[in-house]
């Protein structure tokens, strides 16, 4: 999958300032005695290039990807309504990547409802 991180000017300057500001934190007072050494990116990276690259090495999400698998009948399209991939027979698709938003909660619940509804779908599409 390409997610297109840092694809933006404004990312990659949140992305720079985020791991300045990380930094400074680890510079006070409070966290000084916890820490020996930066670990990553490491005393040496210290221009806003050195940073990013290492934002693009090392950076990923800590969030659940979603709408990566669009429902509809359109040509950009995935999924049908009953969650059956477009052009392929026996496989479905029951995560996140149909939901159209990702959700303000945790996303156990939503899956744990598309699954019992994709449930419901295989068994009737079996009779």
């Amino acid at each position: 999958m390409v997610f297109n991180y840092l694809s933006q000017d404004e990312d990659r300057r949140c992305a720079v300032a985020a791991i300045r500001f990380a930094r400074e934190l680890g510079q006070t007072r409070a966290l000084q005695p916890y820490l020996a050494e930066e670990y990553r990116p490491g005393a040496l990276a210290s221009s806003d290039d050195d940073l990013l690259e290492f934002a693009r090495e090392y950076g990923q999400t800590i969030f659940h990807p979603s709408g990566t698998c669009k429902m509809g009948t359109d040509n950009m399209a995935v999924v049908d309504a009953r969650l059956r991939v477009n052009g392929m027979t026996g496989l479905r698709v029951v995560d996140c990547s149909i939901m159209p938003a990702l959700v303000s909660g945790n996303t156990h619940a939503p899956v744990t409802m598309i699954a019992e509804k994709a449930s419901d779908l295989i068994l009737a599409d079996a009779k």
